[in-house]
């Protein structure tokens, strides 16, 4: 090409070049009314995730300050998408922006002089979702605002927060958003405009999606953890909520107490920092009623927001008032709590609000300016917030260095080592750091083989490994007046201790029945890291093909008897201890036959199982397991117990039936089932009657009614069993009159409390219920039950103790008040009732999919009730 040629063919290309910037530029970036039909948070109007993201995905097409990202899939199979948004120059230059904040963040190899380099250079990275809680509608579609706000200004404070921050929005609960929607639209207009949604706003989880993020269950969880804690590492992480305590018409920091220990200072000082300047733009918009320091503490690590805090991420969270969907409502101060009606100024509600119309758009306008706020607090403090992501977590890691604990030891050798790798690798997702010993090694006096697993602390998470791992001590917080009353002479606290929002107690090596060591000295031991941890390849071990054995403390066994059932394969459980082949087996063993090897290995490989094969069939006295014909009960009051038993029976592969009200008020229920769950409810009240008629449309009120109670009793007479779990075993004693009585139903917060801890518990192990369990083991007590176990003079049909309280060092981990009360007292109970059985699971054994050690106890309860005895 000849230098002429070049020259015309480089002037037409940037030509070309400047007007496609400048059409680009001339393109109307649409206000959201012009594409939806309505004003974002227009009365009786909600936009659905769907209309959401094509909005988005129109504003990407007309503007270069936005681009959209994917970031996986919904549990009901939605692509998750979410918008990062920032200057032409910043989005040109994203990666480089990225690994400018993931060194800082991580900070090893860095000095303090390359980490000042980096955060002069770099851009704070603010995330902000919403929706997470889908029936708390104003945050997910203020976001539809906020983007058009960010993509169309041209004003200088705008301009100044594009240029220095790099903005993530994220619709945290895509499916929950179509659902409300839907849900809303249909009623719009009827007497049930405001009814609740008869089912859960996450198909699993409804509001315990915000109680996933420290082991990351649910897919949306894992989405959100895999962008925060590995690709973005952002500064500020927003999390919008709207259930304001009233009258106030937004929460915000500063979070009342206890504080969880185990987070920089710094990240409370900017919790701080950030709630009083959205309190001071509160207030110079004229907006009231901005209340801060009560209600919303900051102890427990499972929300989407605290559990950042120990990764060095600076968590905001804000609940903005509510009504109901997009329905407005008009109050008065008369509609106010008497300590509210006099407009009182205090420290933390300097604004208090007046009263008046509060409108769906009322709350959107709330998110917007805090999350504005926010935005220009990043911008203000770009630099020093990102040199502070250094400073957090060098001290993190220079801490552990020079105190215990040095690391975290995992032997190899548990009962189950599925729950190991399971619980290792949701660390990792968390940004743990995980690594495998090269060598043998001693630590506080104990020798350790190759190929334990270790997580050291001189890493930049440290203090979310702690948080994990640690027992929790829950402070009396009657005994520290002066953290919280905020008064010029403090007052003690008499009475019923002071409970947490949520859990007390959480240590997730009690909750998955793990052995895990802290080291008190540091560790002299060749590391080598691990992206994933896997089990030990599962196989078939020995000759033979008469019987396949299988260990019943792993819930991968489970798994694999459902998979055996299915190919028409037999099960029996061994109902004493046997020797076989040389080799010790325990009561509850495995044994499996009918099927080839085959399909044994295929099984064991899948499951990594250690399956032993048997040349003959073993000399054990034994039960046959059926295939057990299960139902779940699924009240029109949804719960999120009864979600997250069906996340746990479908992850284990069994087959159920949703019950509603009507099907069990049909009847004939021993012809179509062998066991029925009815998990934890609010109460039994509530089971029993349900939505009381107008409050709900006709198919969704009643509860199950005497003649679903009296069905009930009927399926159990008839040879059912019937799973009751947490305080649903209430009805026990209340509707069926077994010899059973829950101690705790009527107990006063003075004699008793342990809202959410870790408990010691005893198991009778040859009990088919507990096949599997240890003699002593960890479990989850949430306001749960303590049974008292009557006498009885027909002894064949008298209560079975299956598990109690432990009578010494009961408490584990959190908090408990009125120990007393309940040790030795009955935790789990079969009640026999003519041919069929109530197995009363007084604890949460599968609560929220964590406690990963006791789900075997609601496992056996269903496969006890097929168990047919066979010699």
């Amino acid at each position: 090409m000849n230098r002429g040629r070049f020259l015309f063919s480089l002037s037409l290309f940037l030509f070309l070049l400047i007007c496609s910037v400048a059409a680009l530029e001339a393109q109307v970036i649409p206000p959201p009314e012009e594409i939806l039909g309505f004003r974002v948070g227009a009365d009786y109007h909600l936009i659905t995730y769907d209309k959401a993201i094509d909005y988005w995905k129109k504003l990407a097409s007309v503007s270069d300050r936005i681009q959209l990202r994917e970031m996986g899939k919904t549990t009901l199979g939605l692509t998750m998408y979410y918008a990062v948004i920032s200057s032409p120059e910043n989005l040109a230059s994203l990666e480089e922006y990225r690994s400018i904040i993931k060194k800082l963040s991580l900070a090893k190899g860095l000095t303090a002089e390359e980490a000042a380099r980096l955060a002069r250079k770099g851009k704070a990275v603010v995330y902000i979702d919403g929706g997470l809680h889908a029936t708390e509608c104003a945050p997910a579609q203020h976001l539809v605002q906020l983007a058009y706000d960010l993509v169309s200004a041209k004003d200088e404070k705008t301009l100044k927060i594009l240029n220095e921050v790099i903005c993530l929005l994220v619709f945290a609960n895509p499916d929950g958003m179509n659902m409300v929607a839907d849900w809303y639209h249909k009623n719009v207009g009827t007497p049930f405009e405001v009814s609740p949604m008869p089912y859960l706003y996450h198909y699993y989880a409804g509001h315990d999606n915000n109680r996933d993020s420290y082991l990351g269950n649910l897919k949306e969880t894992q989405n959100i953890t895999r962008l925060v804690n590995q690709e973005w590492y952002p500064v500020i992480l927003y999390n919008h909520h709207q259930t304001a305590p009233f009258p106030a018409r937004i929460w915000i920091p500063p979070n009342s107490e206890p504080t969880n220990p185990n987070v920089h200072p710094l990240i409370v000082r900017w919790q701080n920092l950030i709630g009083s300047a959205m309190g001071a733009a509160f207030d110079a918009e004229g907006k009231e009623g901005a209340i801060s320091r009560i209600v919303f503490d900051t102890w427990y690590p499972g929300y989407v927001t605290q559990v950042v805090d120990s990764h060095n991420i600076i968590s905001i969270l804000t609940e903005t008032a509510l009504y109901r969907y997009a329905t407005p409502k008009f109050y008065t101060v008369r509609d106010f709590p008497p300590e509210y009606q006099d407009l009182t100024m205090s420290a933390f509600y300097p604004s208090p609000w007046k009263g008046g119309w509060w409108r769906l758009r009322d709350a959107v306008d709330y998110c917007l300016t805090a999350s504005k706020a926010v935005l220009e607090v990043a911008a203000r403090f770009r630099e020093e917030l990102l040199f502070n992501k250094y400073r957090m977590a060098s001290e993190v890691m220079a801490r552990f260095q020079k105190e215990p604990p040095y690391a975290w030891i995992f032997p190899l050798e548990q009962s189950d080592p599925g729950n190991l790798a399971l619980l290792l690798n949701r660390m990792i997702l968390l940004g743990i750091e995980v690594y495998e010993a090269q060598e043998d090694f001693i630590s506080d006096g104990v020798s350790y083989p190759k190929g334990t697993l270790v997580i050291p602390m001189n890493q930049p998470f440290a203090l979310f490994a702690k948080n994990m791992l640690e027992e929790q001590r829950y402070p009396d917080l009657r005994k520290y007046p002066d953290l919280w009353q905020g008064l010029i002479q403090s007052r003690k606290i008499e009475g019923a201790p002071l409970e947490a929002y949520d859990m007390m107690g959480w240590t997730l090596p009690y909750q998955f029945n793990l052995k895990v060591q802290a080291a008190g000295t540091p560790l002299s031991v060749k590391l080598k890291p691990l992206s994933s941890v896997n089990p030990s390849p599962g196989r078939v071990e020995g000759s033979g093909s008469a019987a396949y054995l299988l260990d019943h403390r792993q819930n991968a066994s489970f798994i694999a008897m459902n998979r055996v059932l299915k190919q028409k394969g037999k099960i029996e459980w061994a109902r004493n201890q046997f020797t076989h082949e040389g080799k010790n087996y325990p009561e509850g063993t495995i044994i499996v036959s009918g099927l080839s090897r085959d399909f044994m290995e295929k099984l064991a490989r899948e499951l990594n199982l250690r399956i032993q094969a048997c040349s003959s069939r073993p000399a054990a006295k034994t039960s046959e397991i059926r295939a057990p014909r299960v139902a779940i009960y699924q009240s029109w009051v949804a719960v999120e117990d009864e979600g997250w038993t069906r996340f746990v029976l479908d992850e284990h592969e069994f087959a159920f039936k949703v019950l509603h009200d009507s099907d069990i008020r049909a009847g004939q229920l021993a012809r179509q089932f062998d066991a029925i769950i009815i998990p934890d409810h609010y109460s039994t009240e509530l089971l029993v009657n349900g939505y009381r008629k107008g409050d709900m449309p006709p198919d969704y009120v009643g509860g199950l009614g005497s003649r679903g109670i009296n069905n009930l009793k009927e399926f159990v007479r008839e040879g059912g069993t019937l799973i009751m779990m947490n305080t649903s075993c209430n009805l026990a004693a209340g509707e069926f009159k077994s010899p059973v009585r829950n101690i705790l139903e009527k107990a006063r917060r003075e004699e008793f409390n342990c809202s959410g801890s870790i408990l010691l518990a005893e198991f009778d192990a040859s009990h088919p219920v507990a096949y599997g369990m240890d003699r002593q083991q960890p479990i989850v007590f949430a306001d749960s039950c303590a049974f008292d176990v009557l006498p009885s003079f027909d002894q064949r049909n008298s209560p079975v103790i299956v598990a109690k309280y432990a009578a010494d060092n009961l408490l584990l981990s959190g908090w408990i008040h009125g120990e007393k009360l309940i040790q030795q007292k009955a935790a789990v109970v079969e009640v026999p009732l003519e041919k069929g059985r109530l197995i009363l699971l007084g604890f949460p054994v599968q609560f929220r999919a964590q406690p990963r050690g006791t789900f075997k106890l609601l496992f056996n309860s269903i496969f006890y009730s097929s168990m047919k005895k066979a010699e």
